[in-house]
């Protein structure tokens, strides 16, 4: 029977991020919530280096007034780089978005690029939606018996998300038997590999997912194609980096 007690707390970190926007090719982070693998939690106002559009204040509330003095990004780079190469695990809540945001302004703040293959993902979300299709707020009603206030704020969603994903693991340690690496491959399947839309894994194969070569495994003869691919504007850095490998 799988038990949480049998985890190394310092293999796991733990992500929630409010942006700017929903697009982490342009968009930024204005604010980090994440618990270390030391167990500390960062709880930072992030000065994106732009104006937050009205859309996003109405989801997170936090103005441009408010991260005007704060840090910028890079200042947390190098601490965030450490501590992302002590764990194996990758937590967050819909963990695509936290972790391309996380992505990409590393590798505008440093160069580093980060890779999916060096974690396993979890993610309570998904882990929750595979028993049952509910919003954070409704998982933690669902597991604590009580409301959850404080939506929106980094710090408070990632809090309840490391909660969440603890009290999962005791209720459904069925799910878990098999280990995280295996519950990966359940609740991700093929979406873990090349992060985007235009790529999935199948047997070891790399298949399109769209375009004319559609459900073909990708050759040596698609070449002049994925260089086309690599001059879009909204292919994601992972798609960038395979496609680079690969030519």
């Amino acid at each position: 029977m799988f038990s949480a007690s049998e985890l190394n707390p310092r293999e796991f970190i733990y992500f929630d991020f409010e942006t700017t926007g929903l697009d982490p090719k342009a968009d930024r982070i204005c604010q980090i919530g994440a618990i270390l693998p030391d167990g500390t939690e960062l709880d930072v106002l992030i000065n994106p280096g732009c104006s937050i559009p009205q859309s996003a204040i109405d989801c997170h509330g936090i103005t441009d007034e408010m991260v005007s003095s704060a840090s910028y990004f890079h200042e947390y780079a190098e601490l965030l780089l450490k501590s992302l190469a002590q764990v194996k695990y990758f937590v967050a809540y819909n963990f695509v978005f936290d972790f391309q945001f996380l992505q990409y302004e590393l590798h505008r703040a440093t160069g580093h690029i980060l890779k999916e293959a060096d974690f396993t993902f979890v993610d309570p979300y998904l882990i929750f939606k595979k028993a049952f299709p509910h919003s954070l707020a409704n998982a933690y009603k669902f597991y604590f018996a009580k409301e959850f206030k404080g939506m929106h704020n980094a710090i408070h969603d990632i809090r309840a998300t490391k909660e969440v994903f603890i009290a999962q693991m005791e209720k459904h340690s069925e799910l878990f038997s098999g280990g995280l690496e295996k519950l990966e491959s359940e609740t991700l399947g093929s979406r873990k590999s090349i992060l985007g839309k235009w790529f999935k894994t199948e047997d070891s194969k790399v298949i399109f997912t769209q375009g004319k070569y559609k459900g073909l495994a990708i050759a040596s003869e698609h070449n002049s194609y994925l260089k086309w691919i690599l001059g879009l504007d909204d292919i994601t850095l992972s798609e960038k980096v395979f496609i680079e490998s690969l030519l």
